[in-house]
């Protein structure tokens, strides 16, 4: 009984040294926390090499077309731009909405005006392009009362208490997969809400519905969004992202609208992966590599 009490108060001790740890090394400023990133890429590259072999497998799978010279650059262009998000993610612990002005430019916000006159919900889509994290500070930037950040739930308690608080910090409702299918069923489709899905996410093998083309490869994709966006007869929009120097980044928001009246069934996840793949092709360091995202193959590992 005391050593579990003993143990408990040491691992409640040691998350608040964590946590103050991360709070205080937000509040340097970006021209250190970048230093700091610089040397993260050294050591995630060049010494351990995180997750290299599985970076290198999706590249080929991506860009067979290309040289192993051109695959090797965005390879390192990578992990520099991943070193970057990991001190960005830290640096969410202290920043401010005038900070997000400042670091990511939002571009043809008339989409969501445009939305609003319609009376129609927003299903915002996007993949994990850096810094897809920081799109929460858009809140504050759309003419929606309401602003939905789907996420799913950390494995760590303390992480995920962390996540949530970044992504409610400027005005976004944060909402885990499992309450959002719920909480779009029940709200008014009235043009007042906006839901961000990072949308690109693979499905539990378990719950693979879908698959498609992805980069000349059969992709299992997470298509929950999909009926419930067809149902209720959402706008949808994705979310280009653009990094454009260290800290800066620009977000163009880009209508997705039906072949015909209405979309048919996956039509809405098809046309959200075409545009992530322009998007990819356009920015290719800027998407998540390390990421597993062609795990699965279809008839071996999964039968839909």
């Amino acid at each position: 009984m005391f050593f579990s009490y003993f143990c408990f108060n040491i691992l409640n001790n040691l998350k608040k040294l964590i946590k103050s740890l991360f709070i205080l090394l937000s509040r340097l400023p970006f021209s250190i926390l970048y230093g700091f990133s610089s040397i993260l890429y050294v050591i995630t590259y060049h010494f351990i090499g995180y997750r290299k072999k599985i970076v290198k497998n999706n590249l080929l799978i991506a860009f067979p077309d290309k040289t192993p010279k051109e695959r090797k650059q965005i390879e390192k262009d990578f992990y520099k731009n991943f070193s970057d998000f990991i001190v960005e993610l830290i640096k969410t612990f202290s920043m401010k909405g005038e900070d997000y002005d400042k670091r990511i430019q939002f571009t043809n916000l008339e989409i969501s005006k445009q939305c609003l006159d319609e009376k129609k919900d927003v299903i915002l889509l996007i993949g994990h392009m850096f810094n897809w994290e920081w799109l929460t500070g858009i809140s504050n930037d759309l003419y929606q009362k309401n602003t939905y950040a789907v996420y799913k739930k950390v494995a760590s308690n303390f992480f995920d208490q962390e996540v949530h608080k970044s992504r409610s910090r400027f005005g976004a409702i944060p909402l885990t997969v499992k309450e959002v299918g719920r909480t779009m069923l029940k709200l008014p489709n009235d043009g007042s809400h906006i839901f961000l899905f990072v949308a690109d996410q693979s499905p539990f093998l378990g719950r693979i519905h879908y698959e498609l083309n992805f980069f000349n490869r059969l992709t299992p994709a997470f298509n929950g969004y999909d009926k419930i966006a067809r149902k209720k007869d959402y706008a949808i929009v994705y979310v280009d992202m653009v990094k454009i120097k260290r800290g800066k980044y620009e977000a163009r928001l880009k209508r997705i609208t039906p072949d015909k009246e209405y979309f048919k069934e996956n039509e809405i996840v098809e046309k959200f992966y075409k545009e992530l793949t322009q998007n990819i092709k356009t920015h290719p360091a800027i998407w998540l590599w390390s990421h597993k995202r062609w795990k699965y193959t279809s008839g071996k590992d999964y039968q839909l």
